[in-house]
């Protein structure tokens, strides 16, 4: 579909006009050549997704940090159980919301479900900023659920909003630009999550930096362009049983949608997985403190805004899902470099837990943070072109709840991750073992990635949009 083919509405700066439609197939005009990420059609939505994963994830790993190592205690299921029990909340907040959260996301225009969404984020970090003043681990899990709910609501709104706001051509780069930011964002809050909440006051310093960005999200959300509701005669569903079994018909039955959607609720499942057990790692089989949480965390976070930078420059143009396939090999082969090299690691044999200096000075150590850091990289090359093939083979009427029903899956996945780290907190399994299972599940989906790609005629790219 031409420009032609798109109606518009108000002109708003920077080459953008309000659009109804799909986004166009030919190449933006000569004044959109501003750079993507400073146009008012960008910038508002990425810097309010990029703040929103920073507090979602300052909040998380605070809580976990300070259960693991006692500065807050968990009622009557204990710190290390309550551990990967929390971690599961953010999902099952999102499954319980998604099937509504499409629907009201095509429903009603998009900035003031960005506006409405953003400013109940900045209620819910007040929130928690009361449970750490009064050390209530109770609040904060309270608060971390309905963050949960918020994102749920937020997502589809964003995700939905992508194809209305650029052309076709750039969404393979604008959600490359979006997951870099998103996986930044999520490794500063993952840091300071992990370094400040063990300090003299870390709380309250903590509380205070949830509060101001989440300000920062809403007010930066309020310059964000209006853009036509998908479906506004829909009428709501308030049954989330029905909805969700509608949502998923709706992402099964249209063309070409259900393969990447799994692939990025993979995606979502192995990296809950790596998160909510690298502290259980550190802690037991690398006998670390949480500096080395925080370090390996943050070699994981930037190797995915790396990885998502790779996956934009490997597309120029096409869909890049060509190069999802070799991803997931190198992703499963570094996964199982890491349980390798801390099969053969041996801590030292005082009975303190070493910081980061102590830890970084063995090739061993080096080599795990090295692997951690490129299975990180492909699955960010794996993951960031199959959500842009979801966004753009989704029909538009029903895009809205596609994305939903991906946020759905998406979630189960994180669930899944989270509580199979109940098996080494209830059981003997160590956390190296559970490694090695992902490892064998990532190499099992590397297979039938290269099985697909040359089974069909086209391999892996999204031209074909074959039914097989």
């Amino acid at each position: 579909m031409g420009l032609s083919a798109l109606r518009r509405g108000q002109h708003f700066g920077n080459g953008f006009y309000l659009l109804t439609q799909t986004s166009a197939d030919a190449p933006p005009p000569a004044a959109t050549q501003k750079p993507l990420m400073l146009q008012r059609r960008f910038l508002p939505m990425w810097t309010a997704l990029a703040l929103g994963a920073f507090t979602d994830n300052m909040l998380k790993q605070a809580l976990s940090i300070a259960l693991v190592f006692g500065v807050l205690t968990a009622p009557i299921i204990g710190n290390d159980s309550a551990v990967p029990i929390i971690g599961a909340l953010f999902p099952v907040a999102m499954l319980l919301f998604s099937t509504l959260a499409g629907q009201v996301a095509d429903k009603y225009e998009t900035s003031m479900m960005f506006r409405r969404t953003k400013f109940v984020e900045f209620l819910l970090m007040v929130l928690a900023a009361v449970g750490f003043f009064f050390s209530n681990s109770a609040i904060l899990i309270l608060a971390l659920f309905l963050m949960g709910a918020q994102s749920a609501f937020f997502s589809p709104v964003r995700t939905g909003a992508m194809p209305k706001y650029l052309y076709t051509e750039e969404l393979v780069r604008g959600n490359a630009f979006c997951s870099g930011g998103l996986f930044v964002s999520v490794m500063i809050g993952i840091v300071l999550g992990n370094i400040l909440i063990v300090t003299d006051n870390g709380r309250n310093t903590v509380s205070a930096i949830l509060v101001i960005a989440s300000l920062a999200g809403w007010l930066t959300i309020l310059l964000a362009p209006k853009a036509a509701a998908n479906a506004p005669d829909l009428k709501i569903d308030w049954n989330i049983f029905s909805q969700g079994a509608a949502l998923a018909k709706f992402a099964v039955h249209s063309r070409g949608v259900i393969r990447p959607v799994l692939g990025v609720s993979w995606y979502w499942t192995s990296g809950t997985l790596v998160t909510v057990t690298v502290p259980f790692f550190v802690r037991e089989t690398l006998r670390a403190d949480p500096t080395v949480v925080a370090t390996l965390m943050a070699l994981f976070t930037v190797g995915a805004a790396t990885g998502a930078g790779v996956a934009s420059a490997l597309a120029k143009g096409r869909s890049g899902l060509g190069f999802s396939g070799m991803a997931a090999v190198l992703a499963a082969l570094m996964v199982i470099a890491v349980y390798a090299l801390s099969y053969f690691y041996t801590p030292p044999s005082t009975g303190e837990l070493q910081n980061a200096a102590a830890f970084f000075t063995s090739w061993q150590a080096f080599a795990i943070a090295g692997a951690f850091f490129i299975a990180s990289v492909a699955m960010s090359v794996f993951a960031v072109p199959m959500q842009a093939a979801v966004q753009r083979r989704a029909p538009a009427d029903k895009r809205s709840r596609i994305l939903a029903a991906n946020n759905m899956i998406n979630a189960a996945g994180a669930l899944t991750g989270s509580l199979l780290v109940l098996s080494v907190t209830e059981t003997n399994i160590r956390p190296e073992e559970l490694i090695l299972a992902l490892a064998a599940a990532q190499a099992a989906i590397a297979i039938y990635m290269i099985r697909r790609k040359y089974a069909v005629s086209d391999g892996l790219y999204d031209e074909m949009l074959q039914d097989r």
